[in-house]
């Protein structure tokens, strides 16, 4: 225990010190309410300095409640209760690595306690320890096989790992009737995918999308599966049915969609999207590409400046621009752009082509030379 009680001096003192900072006096100010104040100028006890820190976690006064926390467990340094609210003070405080040795002894103590794991779970995960975060969630569904919050952090964490395979055994065994969360089917369907059982992937997408229709999140991802199933039109309706009016990704996505495989309704979706959001970069951007592509140089070469006078560092809009412009003729602004657009990390074949082709007409010895 003397470990955990020098954790507890040094988070004490941190406690107290972000209470004193500056520009957080005024919001921070560690007050007691008027029914404490008589207890706390007496001979106060462990239990009131906890009282203290559940007032002042309620106010969401969380460095304050850890440093009253922090002195309670000073004179009782044996309650799991009081370690797993000065845990969960330090986390909401914005100390995690602070946070994991109270909660971790609270953890020793009360291994039953499911609350306990889901939170240390969460520290684990804001911390990037996911092997520790997996452990918590799995020990959280021994306690509970039904718990929603530990079986989406279970998948969040599984995924990015590529543990597709205990991912469909983990949100496929058979439970209480009970719907998949967005996050569940979402990770189902990547795991699916990234198993190869596409088929699969889309079942689990779609039912998770009719269980949530406004998650774009899945709607993105099983637009993705239909575009590379060459259902375009699938997917460009999967997108416009979980599409908000405000929502300008899942916009660009469905006519990237609609681009990537040639569609005629391809130039029609691109005007509606400006329309939309006539101040959008990449809107301008893929209506410059349309239009270089339709043969409308002029146009494209609007579009194209509109985009790179809202956003310099993108170097597709560059490439672009440097070719509209060797098409228009003017090879010193398209080599200028080409130069650009590789400084800026285009490093793809067609670019530094475009770029030779662009010198060779400039010099015509050189292009004798090529």
């Amino acid at each position: 225990m003397s470990a955990l009680l020098r954790v507890v001096s040094r988070s004490a003192a941190l406690a107290v010190a972000l209470c004193a900072a500056p520009g957080l006096a005024s919001a921070q100010t560690c007050n007691a309410p008027d029914s404490m104040k008589a207890a706390l100028a007496g001979h106060p006890t462990a239990d009131t300095f906890a009282d203290l820190g559940i007032f002042l976690a309620n106010q969401k006064q969380y460095a304050c409640a850890a440093y009253a926390f922090a002195t309670s467990l000073k004179m009782k340094p044996d309650s799991a209760n009081v370690l797993f609210m000065f845990g969960t003070s330090l986390f909401f405080s914005g100390h995690a690595e602070d946070a994991v040795a109270p909660l971790q002894a609270a953890e020793q103590m009360e291994g039953w306690n499911l609350k306990t794991h889901l939170l240390l779970a969460a520290v684990f995960d804001q911390l990037h320890r996911s092997d520790e975060a997996e452990a918590d969630w799995r020990a959280a569904l021994g306690i509970d096989p039904e718990s929603t919050e530990a079986l989406d952090g279970l998948a969040q964490d599984l995924v990015p790992d590529r543990k597709f395979a205990e991912t469909i055994e983990l949100l496929e065994n058979p439970r209480a009737a009970r719907l998949r969360t967005a996050v569940q089917s979402l990770n189902l369907g990547i795991a699916y995918a990234g198993t190869g059982q596409t088929g699969q992937a889309i079942d689990a997408l779609r039912d998770g999308l009719n269980t949530t229709p406004g998650s774009t999140a899945i709607a993105n991802e099983l637009a993705d599966l239909l575009g590379r199933a060459d259902q375009i039109d699938d997917a460009v309706a999967v997108l416009a049915l979980a599409r908000h009016p405000e929502d300008q990704e899942t916009a660009l996505h469905a006519l990237r969609l609609l681009m990537a495989a040639n569609s005629g309704k391809a130039k029609q979706a691109g005007q509606d999207l400006l329309r939309a959001f006539p101040k959008s970069w990449e809107a301008l951007y893929l209506n410059g590409v349309l239009a270089m592509q339709d043969g409308d140089f002029s146009q494209a070469r609007a579009y194209l400046s509109q985009s790179i006078a809202l956003n310099t560092g993108f170097a597709l809009t560059h490439s672009a621009l440097g070719v509209v412009l060797a098409r228009m003729n003017d090879l010193a602004g398209a080599k200028a752009e080409l130069d650009r657009a590789i400084a800026l990390g285009d490093t793809s074949e067609e670019t530094h082509e475009n770029l030779a082709r662009v010198v060779a007409a400039s010099h015509p010895a050189v292009s004798q030379l090529l």
